[in-house]
């Protein structure tokens, strides 16, 4: 693969002996993102009950935010911009069947269409945001000041 498809996020996580840390946050993240899917209905009242707050669209606006950070985390997991983006597409993947499969393996809990819509609006988003940073971090500077070769 040519140098237009490395991903500089992972090039400035690996100069910096930080994939390790990057790569651990990420996957602290997905088994978070499980536990909280997994975790058995929310008694009426309590912290995690969603209903409780009254905030409108709750619910989906945490799923979208969740796998939205989920698909960030990701960015710095593997050296190729290809090898992301089919990484984003195995965790839409993975959201929606995690969602779908809420309801057999939790017990009181439903799967939900708008939770999973909502998924794959954060993983699009997440990785909407990642791609838009590294084309950022890619074009020339705009700022006033030192141009590339550090002369002013």
């Amino acid at each position: 693969m040519g140098d237009s498809s490395m991903n500089p996020a992972y090039q400035w996580c690996h100069a910096r002996s930080l994939l390790p840390l990057a790569r651990g946050l990420f996957l602290l993240h997905a088994l978070l993102i499980t536990g909280l899917t997994l975790m058995p209905a929310a008694e009426p009242g309590s912290l995690t009950d969603l209903n409780s707050y009254d905030v409108t669209g709750l619910d989906a606006l945490l799923h979208a935010g969740c796998y939205a950070l989920l698909a960030m985390l990701a960015l710095p997991v593997h050296k190729y911009i290809p090898h992301y983006i089919r990484l984003l597409f195995l965790l839409g993947l993975y959201g929606t069947m995690l969602e779908a499969s809420q309801s057999f393996l939790q017990p009181g809990r439903e799967s939900s269409l708008a939770d999973g819509l909502a998924n794959l609006a954060g993983i699009i988003l997440g990785g909407w945001l990642s791609c838009a940073l590294i084309q950022h971090r890619r074009s020339p500077s705009k700022r006033s000041g030192p141009d590339q070769s550090g002369k002013i």
